[in-house]
């Protein structure tokens, strides 16, 4: 397993414009920030779609709030093996802790409150813990806590956040897994582009047959219920030969057979960064 070292206030950095067009007028954000936030190690990506999806459940609930994100050093905390261990919290002031694991709960199977099971999957698998508390404001309180790396790996400097790229055009979105088509969905719809969405390749041709409008961009998972994603894009591309299309999987390309870059739409693998999809997205387009 490929694990990165890096700091989780690097990491907000990064997030930070694109976590603001999600929030939209509704959602504040607030941050509290450590200095000298010792580094984590985890796979790619990991952390970073973990932490998107609470902030999309919290942007799911109707109503102003406030999210306050927060990051502190933590030497031997309750339910942990002796050692250094550093702290993400996300506070959701407009959802109490009973709504919270209700919607965990309800999402077994339904894929609904996704960010609280991923950070229980993540904290679980890689030596932390979660937990789960009432704010002083009502809210809740949901607090990730992971083993702090080994400070000799080199360790990536907090830098200022970059612009990610946008876009105005159109695009598809077929994906099977709802929360995801959701999460995807919001996160292009804030970067500037309009966005179709259908759950099959059955479903993605209804709509585009209905559709009137220009057409710019298939994002498809490959695997889906009925036809594939190979299969759905070509018929996209009978129908609106101008289309382009970029492929998504958790698998890689060689495991998949689809052959050289220069043979195949190009893919996007699974799990993405923000930075991945925006710029997979924007590259595709070009």
């Amino acid at each position: 397993m490929e694990l990165r070292t890096f700091s989780i206030n690097a990491m907000l950095a990064d997030m930070e414009p694109l976590l603001r067009r999600l929030a939209g007028d509704s959602l504040d954000l607030a941050y509290i920030q450590a200095a000298g936030l010792w580094p984590v190690q985890l796979p790619p990506g990991k952390l970073e779609e973990t932490f998107l999806a609470l902030v999309v459940d919290a942007c799911e609930l109707p109503g102003p709030g406030v999210l306050r994100i927060e990051t502190r050093n933590v030497s031997c905390p309750d339910g942990l093996p002796a050692g250094d261990y550093v702290m993400l919290s996300v506070t959701d002031t407009n959802r109490s802790v009973s709504d919270a694991v209700r919607r965990a709960i309800r999402g077994r199977g339904r894929r609904e409150g996704l960010g609280l099971r991923l950070a229980y999957e993540i904290a679980e698998q890689f030596g932390g813990l979660v937990d789960l508390t009432a704010d002083s404001t009502g809210g809740t309180t949901v607090r990730i806590v992971l083993p702090r790396a080994d400070a000799a790996v080199p360790l990536r400097e907090l830098a200022e956040a970059a612009e990610l790229p946008t876009g105005t055009e159109t695009i598809l979105l077929v994906e099977d897994e709802k929360s995801l088509m959701s999460v995807a969905g919001r996160l292009l719809s804030r970067l500037g582009y309009s966005v179709l969405t259908a759950s099959s390749a059955e479903a993605a041709l209804r709509q585009l047959d209905e559709y009137q409008g220009p057409l710019h961009l298939l994002l498809t998972d490959l695997v889906l219920p009925g036809k594939d994603g190979l299969t759905l894009a070509a018929a996209v591309r009978k129908r609106r030969p101008d289309v382009r299309v970029l492929l998504m999987s958790g698998y890689s390309p060689e495991s998949l057979g689809l052959g050289p870059p220069g043979e195949r739409p190009p893919l996007l693998e699974k799990p993405f960064t923000l930075e991945g999809l925006a710029g997979a997205v924007r590259a595709a387009l070009a």
